[in-house]
């Protein structure tokens, strides 16, 4: 049998985290306040099912102690020995559609045999279709006297409100590092295995918080009754920590020897996407102790963001390994060409002005003459309708950079689309002197349209994910 259901909790002492649930239900099973309909939420391998199974014998029991299950009546035997039709376990991934619902309605009108409670333990609920849902609904808000549902879902923001609204709630929270260390050190001793820190480290870390993750990597790591942390790396190709801090030196210093590391790693099978794991959390760890020191973390902080979005499309990536070469490219490019600097500092040339173009008359529906073009001040016409380049200071450009206007629109639309802001950047000229990012509109409008606060914080914003610091913008 499987360790993590060897050791399935069976009664509340057993359940490792989650107090406040645990404390709960029991005290409704000692004080006999038990509701018609519950909802258990929360990530998956944090307990729900367990707590379910151990809530429905709880209720049941013959001998309830303090709320807990006794263990030795009838009930709780058979129970643990899969002979209880009172309490049913279904499955709503295989159980969607209304037919299957009308069926469990249908059935719970029927008096238990055996128990004071029939229950029905729903998990997954969320996989149900719209129509077993409203089927659900009445029995939920209504259910027979002898009738109590436990529903358990993982994406509770696909459970309808009214579902919701019929249930009394409970959030499962992921476990601590100290919880899953604690249970690992329990099943160890159990099974006679020697584990050594390291290797707890790893799989609690490596576990993500998720309980049935960890009891199931520590079965799969036991060698000779033994974990040891050496028999881990050379087992699942586990890259060293000198390998690590070096490679993540490599990427804050933009050091493109790193893909030669990178493909050195691959040729000894080393796991990427865990080395990646690793270098995200080095990283949240340096830039934190950055910014508790008072410290610019900037480029930890944006290295930490790229990491993360390159192990995000590993998920659905039919190459990992290729993902993360791709992603490891693009964080090198922007840092080695100063986020898109364009690396000429020449000026274009500028463009003779085109002919001014005059307004024609605007006139409403009761062709009354609203205005003329002489009734349009002459700045306003000027400012409308000037389609030429934008003068540029003559002297010295040496100490100036041009910007890509589309790479910087295109960044700037990631925080929201603002057509006015990204074709008024569009028809002007950026440039970066000195610190100050310089931008020379063609019209008061675009000046107008760049000076407002809120589009000069999404300029300001977008800069930074170009990896380009600016202390001010000036508009020309």
């Amino acid at each position: 049998m499987a360790l993590y259901l060897k050791y399935r909790p069976q009664d509340f002492a057993w359940l490792v985290g989650q107090t406040f649930i645990k404390n709960t239900l029991s005290t409704a099973v000692a004080q006999d306040k038990t509701v018609g309909a519950y909802m258990f939420t929360g990530p998956r391998g944090t307990g729900k099912t367990s707590t379910a199974r151990i809530f429905a014998k709880a209720i049941n029991c013959q001998n309830p102690q303090d709320g807990n299950p006794c263990g030795e009546c009838g009930v709780c035997q058979s129970f643990a020995n899969n002979n209880l039709v009172d309490i049913i376990e279904i499955d709503a991934a295989s159980h969607t559609w209304v037919d299957n619902i009308r069926d469990i309605i249908e059935k719970a009108q029927f008096q238990p045999t055996q128990t004071k409670y029939k229950i029905y333990i729903i998990d997954e609920v969320h996989m149900l279709s719209k129509g077993a849902f409203n089927a659900l609904l009445k029995i939920l808000e209504e259910p027979p006297a002898h009738v109590k549902f436990i529903l358990a879902t993982t994406e509770i923001h696909k459970v309808p409100d009214t579902i919701l609204s019929r249930c009394q709630r409970y959030d499962f929270r992921n476990f601590s590092d100290e919880d899953i260390s604690s249970r690992l050190a329990y099943i160890a001793e159990q099974e006679g295995v020697k584990v050594d820190e390291m290797s707890y480290s790893y799989i609690v870390k490596n576990a993500e918080g998720w309980m049935r993750n960890a009891v199931s990597l520590f079965e799969q790591l036991i060698h000779n009754n033994a974990i040891e942390y050496s028999h881990i790396v050379e087992t699942l190709w586990i890259a060293s920590d000198d390998e690590k801090q070096n490679f993540l030196l490599k990427l804050k210093n933009a050091d493109t020897s790193l893909l030669d590391d990178f493909k050195e790693m691959l040729s000894e099978w080393k796991n990427m996407k865990n080395f990646c794991k690793s270098l995200l959390d080095s990283l949240r760890v340096s830039a934190i102790a950055e910014l508790s020191a008072g410290k610019d973390a900037t480029k930890e902080i944006i290295l930490l963001d790229r990491l993360h979005d390159i192990l995000m499309k590993t998920k659905n990536s039919f190459d990992e390994n290729l993902t993360i070469e791709i992603g490891l490219l693009k964080i090198l490019w922007r840092i080695d060409n100063n986020s898109i600097i364009a690396s000429s500092s020449q000026v274009p040339e500028q463009k003779s002005k085109p002919a001014q173009v005059q307004p024609q008359e605007v006139k409403n529906n009761t062709s009354s003459q609203i205005s003329t073009p002489t009734e349009v001040h002459p700045d306003i016409v000027e400012d409308i309708f000037a389609l030429h380049e934008p003068e540029i200071a003559s002297g010295d450009n040496s100490s100036q950079n041009t910007i890509d206007s589309d790479e910087l629109i295109k960044t700037v639309k990631k925080h929201g689309w603002k057509a006015a802001l990204t074709m008024s950047i569009k028809w002007s000229m950026i440039s970066l002197e000195n610190n100050i990012l310089v931008i020379q509109t063609k019209t008061k409008i675009s000046a107008a349209t760049i000076e407002k606060t809120e589009n000069r914080d999404y300029i300001m914003q977008a800069l930074s994910e170009m990896w380009i610091q600016v202390s001010d913008i000036k508009i020309v």
